[in-house]
C-alpha cells in the first residue's frame, strides 16, 4: 500500500493520498482569518486561510498563480507564502497601494525561504488588459472574488435608506464601501453588461491558462427586492458563462459563513426569505 504520509510527485498538486482526501470536503466553515486594518479599507476581502487552501488544493510549488481583481493582494500573499508566482491586477491605485505594501511585507520576513526563479508582481491596471502581462498557457491557477456589478452602490443605499441600526451593518460587522468612481469599474456596471465584461476576462483568462489549469472563483448570490427580483443566481450566471466559453465546470463549494454572521429578521411578517449567509467557490478546469 502506497505510504500516505509522503509527497506524491505523481499528483499535480504534490499533496499526499490523506491531504488529498481531508481537502475535498464541499462545505467549508473552517476558513476564517483575523482581519487587518488594510483589509477594512477594501471592504470585501476574503481571509488568507481561504486563497492558502484553494493555492495549496489547485496549484503546486513553481506555478504560476494570477488574479485579476487582486484587491489589497491577498491571492499574490498567499501564492508567495507558498512558493509559487503570483501575478495580480489592481485598477484602484490606493488598493494596488495597498497590495504592494503588504506584499513587500511579507517579503521582509526573513524566516520564509523562498525556492526556485519566482516572481511576484501587481500590476496597477484594467484587469481587461491581462494578455499584456500574461503569455498563453502560462497560468496554473486563477484565485479571484470580482466586484458584484452595482449590486454595492445598491447596498450602500440600502443601508442608508433601510438598515441604519439594523444588525447586517453593526452586530454582523459588514462593511460594503464603494470600489471607485471610474466608468471601467466592474462594480459600476449594471448587471448585464457586468456578465458581459466578465465573459471576456474568463474568454482571455482560458487563453492564458495551462492545460489542466484551474480558475476558481468566489462570489456571492444577492437579491433585488426594491426591482421585485426576490433572488440573482449569481454562481450560476456565472457557471453558465465559463461553460460556454469552453471551460469545464468542474466544482461548486459552499463556503458557510453562519459562524461569522448573526441572523437578522428579513421580510417579516409577509415573505420569508432566508440569509445569504454563504458564498460559492465556482471551479472552472481547461480541458
Amino acid at each position: 500500500m502506497k505510504n500516505s504520509s509522503k509527497k506524491d510527485e505523481n499528483s499535480f498538486n504534490g499533496l499526499t493520498p490523506t491531504e488529498w482526501a481531508s481537502l475535498s470536503k464541499n462545505v467549508w466553515d473552517d476558513v476564517s482569518s483575523p482581519r487587518e486594518a488594510y483589509h477594512l479599507e477594501h471592504g470585501a476581502t476574503y481571509p488568507i486561510a481561504l486563497a492558502d487552501r484553494i493555492i495549496k488544493m489547485y496549484s503546486k510549488e513553481g506555478d504560476l498563480v494570477f488574479d485579476p481583481f487582486v484587491g489589497v493582494g491577498t491571492t499574490v500573499t498567499s501564492a508567495y507564502r507558498q512558493n509559487r508566482s503570483g501575478v495580480g491586477i489592481e485598477l484602484s491605485e490606493n488598493f494596488c497601494k495597498i497590495a504592494n505594501n503588504v506584499l513587500n511585507k511579507e517579503k521582509a520576513n526573513l524566516f520564509h525561504d523562498e525556492k526556485g526563479d519566482l516572481f511576484h508582481i501587481i500590476y496597477n491596471d484594467d484587469c481587461r488588459n491581462l494578455k499584456k502581462y500574461l503569455k498563453d498557457n502560462t497560468v496554473q491557477l486563477t484565485f479571484t472574488s470580482p466586484p458584484y456589478a452595482n449590486f454595492i452602490q445598491k447596498s450602500l443605499r440600502d443601508r442608508e435608506e433601510t438598515h441604519k441600526k439594523s444588525l447586517i451593518k453593526y452586530s454582523n460587522n459588514s462593511t460594503v464601501k464603494q470600489y471607485s468612481q471610474k466608468t471601467e469599474d466592474f462594480g459600476n456596471l449594471d448587471y448585464q453588461n457586468f456578465l458581459k465584461e466578465i465573459k471576456k476576462i474568463l474568454t482571455d483568462n482560458l487563453q492564458v491558462t495551462k492545460g489542466k489549469g484551474y480558475s476558481v472563483w468566489v462570489v456571492k448570490d444577492y437579491r433585488d427586492t426594491k426591482n421585485k427580483i426576490p433572488y440573482i443566481d449569481f454562481h450560476s450566471d456565472l457557471a453558465s458563462i465559463g461553460k460556454e466559453i469552453g471551460w469545464l465546470y468542474q466544482d461548486l463549494i459552499i463556503w458557510d459563513q453562519n459562524g461569522q454572521r448573526r441572523l437578522v429578521l428579513l421580510g417579516y411578517p409577509s415573505v420569508f426569505y432566508t440569509n445569504q449567509n454563504c458564498s460559492f467557490i465556482i471551479v472552472f478546469r481547461k480541458p
